[in-house]
């Protein structure tokens, strides 16, 4: 009976973010830029009022479910997520302070280091922080994460995370798969304290999710539809019914979205965290919209996940990922410029109203 219950919610999550809207729209938006590089984008156009809010989907071709590209720092979003699901389940919250252990082949347990959770997401989303996504990933532990976490009826049937952004060793960030992991949260009043430990049960998500790209067993997976539907169900938690919206509070939703007390939300304020799909393209388009994203680019990938929200002046709100096969080392123009110019292609078909 629960594997029924599994495989009926698997396929409803996956129909819910794949057989929407895939039609020859966006292709065709897009069209122009670059004809012979391989390139994935979702668009999630947001429409009516605030107590009745519905989403219309456009993606490019097999976008809905393709994977083969390397989901780069946009992963990072949902291992955020994840971190605060982990600490709200042991009863705990944003503001934790977070220490970390890992056990030598001697079975002595070593201190690396400790970090405030507000700190450590406020700092992803800043300047694409790899220490800090990594510590995120060392406190849920690759089985939670992936098993608990990242699953259909969250909206992920095809994602996995299965490394950071740290070598394994290198200390004190790192995470080495094999080692056992001890953590301890405590709040920062000092006067709750709970301790857990971890160990990977050498389980390959990667491997089971279809993941193709520089590692199949231990590479990090995903879809540009599923990291669209992460971002929505963040951005519009409170309007959501209850089966979609994550195991966070609103204020906590709200704090990942727009920060706040010093520490940086999603939404973007500044360049310092590399805001790809806003430079020369959104804000462009929209020059008096609120821009939110988490980007993500490496050698031969570069790509945007993000939200413009321009309700206040043309009534248009919308979230896009446009991904492209090529990256800081493609010439003649780099991966950013061309993800730029995908966004710019995609805001003005937006604004045109022709998605």
């Amino acid at each position: 009976m629960k594997f029924l219950i599994y495989l009926t919610l698997a396929c409803f999550a996956a129909r819910s973010i794949t057989a929407r809207a895939e039609d020859s729209a966006l292709e065709e938006v897009l069209a122009p830029l670059a004809p012979g590089v391989k390139r994935w984008a979702s668009v999630c156009m947001v429409e009516g009022k605030e107590g009745a809010l519905s989403f219309r989907w456009h993606h490019t071709p097999r976008a809905g479910s393709a994977q083969d590209f390397w989901p780069a720092s946009a992963i990072k979003l949902p291992a955020v997520v994840a971190a605060v699901e982990r600490v709200n389940a042991l009863g705990f919250g944003l503001d934790t302070v977070v220490s970390y252990e890992h056990q030598e082949a001697g079975g002595r347990w070593v201190h690396d280091t400790a970090r405030g959770l507000r700190e450590m997401t406020s700092e992803v989303f800043r300047r694409s922080s790899n220490e800090d996504f990594t510590l995120l990933l060392r406190l849920t532990g690759l089985d939670w994460v992936n098993a608990r976490f990242l699953v259909p009826e969250k909206g992920f049937p095809h994602t996995a995370i299965m490394r950071g952004y740290v070598p394994g060793a290198t200390r004190p960030w790192g995470y080495m798969r094999t080692e056992p992991q001890r953590t301890t949260l405590l709040e920062v009043d000092g006067e709750k304290k709970h301790v857990f430990t971890h160990t990977w049960s050498g389980r390959f998500y990667a491997e089971e999710r279809g993941a193709t790209i520089i590692d199949a067993k231990t590479g990090n997976v995903s879809t540009t539809a599923e990291l669209v539907e992460c971002l929505r169900r963040l951005l519009f938690h409170d309007r959501l019914p209850e089966a979609e919206r994550y195991a966070i509070t609103s204020d906590q939703a709200a704090f990942l979205v727009h920060g706040g007390g010093g520490f940086c939300g999603l939404e973007t304020r500044n360049g310092d965290s590399g805001p790809t799909a806003w430079t020369k393209a959104a804000e462009l388009v929209f020059p008096k919209a609120r821009f939110y994203h988490k980007c993500g680019l490496i050698s031969n990938y570069a790509m945007d996940l993000a939200y413009v929200d321009d309700s206040a002046d043309s009534g248009k709100r919308f979230l896009l990922m446009p991904v492209i096969a090529a990256g800081s080392e493609t010439k003649p123009a780099g991966g950013e410029a061309l993800v730029s110019e995908m966004a710019r292609l995609i805001c003005e078909a937006v604004k045109a109203g022709r998605l």
